[in-house]
This record gives structure tokens, sequence and C-alpha cells, in this order.
């Protein structure tokens, strides 16, 4: 796609706390973004004054419009080939969704593939910024290549978060996406706290009371059991996310987030990855970053398909 035939339309919007999230998954995909006048976060993002026309008018000023829900229709957006033009893709209120007189207003409707029981959605914005990543890079026509392993094969290793609203929500992707443990290494205490609105704010945003996700201490770890690591660590160094592929080798440690002052003592092959999001100049969230990695890469998980 062409840079600035990309808008997000933020439907209903849940909360302002979501409004600079969003904002960052779009400068992230080099999208402008807008909110319909429904809900509490309505306002054009780029501060521009006045009243909103209504979400069928906006929706008009496209080319074609892409809702993102998970409904029996949809389409995984990574089978999602971009048509030319201007591009509008809409996203919802977490809990009502997408109204269905806008789904039929679409002319597709995508979402994104999710393993995790009892937990059937990722927070709003990071749901906007995978799916606009995966449109950007048009990962749909590219069919990203299943490795014929599985998420036992792929450990994951989470590196300082900043603070427990990120960290949660990350969390809430990781089990969204397939994976059952999680090795955590916290130096500042942002998850493994004595602090009550710390810890409540981190299981909040985790969706605990559906997210079985084991969280273990990073000294838990052992090294030796995988034969590679993938690290991807915020600097753009490595292979883009877009052309990665998964390493040869039976056990794998995939490593994300910031680095801390913990030497890793590792025989095997080490490998970069960088998330090549259309803006290198946007310092994209912590969720945001670790979600797009954790959601590509259990594409990767997937069987091959036989035959």
């Amino acid at each position: 796609m062409k840079t600035g035939e990309l808008a997000l339309i933020g439907h209903d919007i849940e909360g302002l706390w979501n409004l600079p999230l969003l904002q960052n998954a779009a400068a992230m995909s080099r999208a402008s973004l807008v909110l319909s006048p429904d809900g509490p976060a309505s306002r054009v993002a780029d501060g521009s004054s006045g009243p909103l026309p209504p979400i069928e008018e906006l929706l008009g000023r496209f080319d074609h419009v892409v809702a993102c829900e998970a409904v029996p229709a949809s389409r995984s957006v990574y089978d999602y080939a971009v048509p030319r033009g201007h591009l509008g893709v809409i996203v919802g209120n977490e809990l009502a969704g997408i109204p269905r007189h806008l789904l039929q207003r679409a002319d597709q409707v995508v979402s994104i593939p999710m393993l995790g029981q009892g937990l059937s959605s990722v927070n709003v914005a990071v749901a906007a910024a995978i799916v606009l990543y995966a449109l950007r890079r048009d990962l749909g026509r590219k069919r990203l290549r299943a490795a014929g392993r599985s998420h036992r094969d792929v450990d994951l290793l989470v590196l300082g978060p900043p603070n427990p609203h990120e960290l949660g929500s990350l969390f809430r992707s990781a089990w969204a996406f397939g994976w059952r443990r999680v090795f955590l290494a916290d130096p500042a205490g942002v998850w493994f706290s004595e602090d009550r609105p710390t810890v409540l704010a981190g299981r909040a945003a985790a969706r605990r009371e559906v997210n079985r996700l084991t969280i273990m201490p990073d000294d838990r770890l052992d090294l030796r059991d995988y034969a590679a690591m993938v690290v991807c660590d915020g600097q753009r160094q490595g292979t883009p996310l877009s052309r990665f592929s998964l390493p040869e080798g039976h056990r794998i440690l995939l490593v994300y987030g910031q680095p801390v002052a913990r030497s890793f003592d590792f025989a095997g092959a080490v490998e970069h990855v960088f998330i090549d999001h259309a803006d290198a100049e946007v310092m994209a969230c912590y969720r945001h970053a670790g979600s797009i990695l954790l959601s590509v890469v259990s594409q990767l998980l997937r069987e091959r398909p036989r035959g």
C-alpha cells in the first residue's frame, strides 16, 4: 500500500485511556485516525474541531472498508490481500463489538486468529495495531510460511516491562495467541510486586479472571533447554518480522522487551528480529510491538497443510 491510503476508524470506543493507544497504533502504520461521534472517546484524533459526521458518512469517504470483528463470516487478516485505494479499518467497542449494520457496510470483515480458551479478544488498540501492521505489510498476499511446529516448541521470555498496564495487556495477548506459560524478568517489580494497586492494575489488564497463563520468574529458566534464541528488543536490527521464519532447532526461546541487566550464557544460535512497522520514527507501545510479534509467530506455528 502507498503511504497515506490507510485510516483507522474507532467506533464507540470505550474510555479516554484508549485514545493515546489508538493514536500510537495508527501512527506506527502511517494511518490516519478518526473516531466516530459515538462513545466517550469521540473526537477526531488529530485535534480538528467541529461536529463529527455520522459514521455512515465517514465510511463513504473510503474506496474499501474493512471491519475488525470475530464473527462466523470473518476472514483471517493474514489471509486478506489488501485492495488498492483508500482503505478504512473499523474497530469497535470491546464489549459490544461493531454493530451489525456497520458490519454489513464493510467490504470485508477480518479477525485476528486466537487460541486462548475463555479469552477471545485482545485490547482494542492492540487489535488495531496488529490489523494495521498486517494490512500495511500486506501479509495476506505474502502468506506467512507455517513452520510445522507448535507453541510447545517456543517458550517466551519477557524482559523489563515498563508498567503493569502494558505488561498485563501483553499477557492477555500471550494467552489469546496460544502460550500457556511465560518467563518474566521483572527488575522493577511491575508484576512480582507487593504493592496492591500495582498488582490489581496488572491483573486487570491481563484479564486474570479468564487468563490462565502461568507466569514464572526468569531465574526458573534453563537456557540449556533451547537450540536457538530469537530476540526482539526494540532495536531495528536483524530480520524484519514481515520476512521472518523460525530458525531450525527443536526448542526455541523467544525473547521480547527492553534489555535488562542480565547476562545470557547461551551456547545456541541467536537471531534478532524487529517489528518493521511503517514509521520507524514512532516508538511503538510495549504492548503493541509485543502483541504484533506474538500474533505473527503464532501464525508461523500453524500446522503445515497436508497434501
